[in-house]
């Protein structure tokens, strides 16, 4: 169990949540909803709580009743192929939601505008691992029902971790600028409750006018956001920024470019505020490592150093160990999830996880990581083996955003959506990279990038869309052009 409301011993008259019209939420009202959401849940067989929501009150709600309770949170889609596959006993539809499924029947909450929903004949799902907390889907598995199963140590010792590491305090307040089925953006919430500080509920788009009005209007003290969302703030967007009560920064999610992470620990070094640099995994239990403002601009390009409790190491790729700084797969200890789930089966199953393979490449110096790419994101042309995420890196213009994919046929395909001129200057330069003809690189155009849910390139889409795709030739050299039909 995790009773995240009375973790930071906060006064019950302080402000909890906030609204977009800015009127707040006591901790003391709070915990009385969370109450009433806790005696629909019992304290009886270990139950599982779909959350179809997302940044909403009764969303929210339902999380911190269910731990309180020691029931498992599952944060997905409420789609019939979800509920078939994990049996969930309540489900907390999203707001305004028309219909209720087949099997589930109303529970009385006694609380207007909380619904949850029971089903039918009480449990019919196999039991549930006893430290089984939240079960959230994986970057890979959008659409899925595949999840990793996180446990209740996991998600306390990371959450202590972090509000340790950022300093969070009971007078910080943070906005819900990333869906909370998002482990980044569940991060934030967990944490922030977890020190009694504050959460301003919100899912204004977190580059919004709107979002920013309600971070000046509820006077938010730190903003958390993904690399895409940090690239596209303007004159507009920092204008705000000094009118606001914002002194902490955070960016997870991904590489922010390195020009664009200097430009924001100067900005908010000048105001005697700090920006700091986070990576982590789904499957991490949030974050895995910090690089604080002190460290910048130094250690610019790194994620920085381990979380407490945390500890890294980088895989050889043969039977020695790894050489001092070599570069070679990520693999982390600490608050690791207990494993995957497909179905309500496995979540009978205990921790099957010890030490997690991440799947990033990257090298340890003086103790700071530096991420070079994902394993699956390698290709081999002409016999090279080469990083997809370098090449991007390599070729990377804020005025022409690009994502590089390969095909089994070694071809390296360049997509981007800046101008075709520009596009074409990137597509010779990765040629000159390469050494390798001109066939072996084409590029196409695209009016945007496809991205997932949670902000990241949808490289997966890009790959099967180029794969499948008969560029439209230009009449010079037949090597770029817009998708054809």
């Amino acid at each position: 169990m995790l009773d995240l409301l009375t973790a930071g011993r906060r006064r019950p008259d302080a402000p909890a949540v906030w609204w977009d019209d800015g009127s707040p939420l006591t901790y003391r009202e709070l915990g009385r909803m969370v109450d009433v959401a806790a005696g629909v849940l019992g304290t009886g067989r270990k139950s599982l709580v779909l959350c179809g929501g997302d940044r909403d009150l009764p969303t929210l709600v339902s999380y911190l009743a269910a731990l309180r309770q020691g029931h498992t949170v599952a944060f997905l889609p409420a789609t019939r192929e979800v509920i078939d596959a994990y049996q969930p006993e309540y489900l907390v539809p999203e707001p305004g939601a028309a219909t209720v499924p087949e099997g589930y029947v109303p529970a009385e909450t006694g609380e207007p505008g909380i619904t949850m929903l029971r089903r039918k004949g009480g449990p019919a799902g196999a039991d549930i691992y006893e430290d089984t907390a939240v079960l959230l889907g994986t970057s890979g598995s959008t659409g899925s029902p595949k999840v990793a199963r996180l446990s209740y140590d996991g998600v306390r010792g990371n959450a202590d971790s972090v509000v340790s590491t950022l300093g969070i305090t009971p007078e910080d307040r943070i906005a819900t600028t990333l869906p909370i089925r998002y482990t980044y953006g569940l991060s934030n919430i967990t944490t922030h409750l977890r020190a009694g500080a504050g959460i301003v509920l919100t899912s204004a788009p977190p580059a919004s006018l709107k979002m920013w009005r309600t971070l000046l209007r509820s006077r938010a003290t730190t903003y958390a956001a993904v690399p895409s969302t940090y690239e596209v703030l303007g004159d507009r967007h920092f204008a705000l920024l000094e009118e606001s009560a914002i002194h902490t920064m955070t960016q997870s999610g991904g590489r922010l470019r390195d020009a664009v992470a200097l430009d924001l620990w100067q900005r908010m070094d000048r105001r005697q505020s700090r920006f700091f640099v986070m990576y982590g995994q789904t499957e991490a239990t949030a974050r895995i490592t910090c690089l604080a403002p002190e460290q910048l601009p130094e250690r610019l390009g790194s994620v920085g150093t381990p979380l407490p409790g945390v500890q890294l190491t980088i895989a050889s790729a043969g039977s020695q160990p790894p050489a001092a700084e070599a570069e070679g797969e990520i693999h982390y200890q600490g608050h690791v999830m207990l494993g995957y789930a497909r179905s309500r089966p496995d979540l009978s199953k205990g921790a099957d996880v010890d030490i997690l393979a991440t799947g990033d490449i990257g090298r340890l110096r003086d103790g700071f990581l530096y991420i070079t790419g994902r394993a699956k994101r390698m290709a081999k042309i002409l016999g090279h083996r080469v990083s997809l995420d370098e090449l991007e890196r390599l070729i990377d213009r804020p005025d022409s955003p690009v994502a590089v994919v390969s095909t089994h046929d070694e071809v390296i395909g360049l997509v981007g959506s800046g101008a075709p001129d520009v596009l074409e200057e990137q597509r010779r330069t990765l040629l000159d990279l390469l050494g390798v003809p001109n066939r072996h690189v084409r590029s196409v155009w695209l009016a945007d990038i496809p991205r997932t849910e949670n902000e990241k390139v949808d490289y997966a889409t890009l790959t099967r869309t180029f794969a499948g795709a008969h560029p439209v030739t230009s009449p010079d050299d037949g090597s770029h052009g817009r998708w054809g039909k």
